[in-house]
């Protein structure tokens, strides 16, 4: 049931209307939000994950940190990667 909760973004309704058509189980919307209620946190935490947000241009930076290994003088050396990228407001 999580599965279907997440692909319709929370709505109980759908999921009860779905579970009816699809595998006959006839149930009350409010026992399925019941047995949704566990299911939320993960919906917010998915819904925040993706959250976007704007800001003007300049008053966000993205850091990136890594490393690898590169040819360097005839022999392999561990470099350390470090990325900032300042943030654009979108539709420019």
């Amino acid at each position: 049931m999580l599965e279907r909760f997440l692909q319709h973004r929370g709505n109980c309704d759908v999921v009860r209307q779905q579970l009816s058509k699809e595998l006959g189980i006839k149930t009350s919307l409010r026992s399925v939000e019941r047995a949704c209620r566990t299911f939320r946190q993960e919906l917010e935490v998915s819904r925040r994950a993706t959250m976007r947000f704007e800001t003007a241009l300049g008053e966000q930076l993205q850091i990136d940190f890594g490393q690898t290994r590169v040819l360097l003088g005839g022999g392999s050396v561990r470099v350390f990667l470090f990325v900032a990228t300042l943030g654009e407001p979108t539709g420019r």
